[in-house]
């Protein structure tokens, strides 16, 4: 029987974030589900107000948490490219694919971008995620509050791809340690599984 060579503790750090990002992003697309729901259900204006309120600072929250974990993951990403050549390329595509979110950082210190004090400030949170085009006045369907794939994380990164980066990585690294067991969380395998093998890096 091959020995299973025991992966370095930031390996097990860097899979932790990966695989936290991808829950992040899983749970995001699901509170989007929610609030689609709530505008379609008839409530009372003020019920709905604050209903709307929590749900949009719940997503915006799951939305910082998700930055957060790439962020840390990034860091993580660029030391195991340091010592060990196997990860080089798919870190330095992840670190490099992510870079755009460094910016994110000091926006998301802006406290008014998570008050969520009137109907403008959401509308105007849904826009720039992409929900609804950049010169739309307000949400006008309830399908407007569908957060996908095209979800643009911090205002930069379309949701998909980001998850689809994660879901590689760690996917990569299970490949090589084994670090599941056999038992990837499901949604890594889901992700992983729409890339095309072509597209894959190699880890020989």
């Amino acid at each position: 029987m091959a020995h299973q060579v025991r992966a370095p503790l930031s390996v097990y750090m860097l899979a932790d974030h990966l695989d936290a990002a991808l829950a992040a992003g899983e749970d995001l697309m699901a509170r989007g589900g929610d609030w689609r729901a709530l505008a379609e259900t008839p409530s009372d204006p003020g019920d709905f107000i604050v209903r709307q309120r929590a749900v949009a600072e719940e997503v915006r929250s799951l939305e910082l948490m998700l930055v957060a974990r790439v962020l840390k993951a990034r860091t993580h990403a660029s030391s195991l490219a340091e010592c060990d050549d196997r990860f080089r390329t798919i870190a330095k595509l992840f670190v490099s694919g992510t870079a755009i979110l460094l910016d994110a950082v000091e926006e998301s210190g802006d406290a008014r971008s998570t008050d969520f004090d009137t109907a403008d400030d959401i509308v105007a949170y849904v826009r720039s995620r992409g929900l609804i085009a950049p010169d739309a006045p307000t949400v006008r369907v309830a399908s407007d509050l569908t957060i996908d794939d095209n979800f643009l994380v911090a205002k930069r990164i379309a949701l998909g791809p980001l998850l689809d980066m994660a879901a590689a990585f760690l996917d990569a690294l299970d490949v090589q340690y084994d670090l599941f067991g056999g038992d990837a969380p499901a949604t890594s395998n889901a992700r992983a599984a729409e890339f095309d093998e072509s597209e894959r890096v190699r880890l020989n």
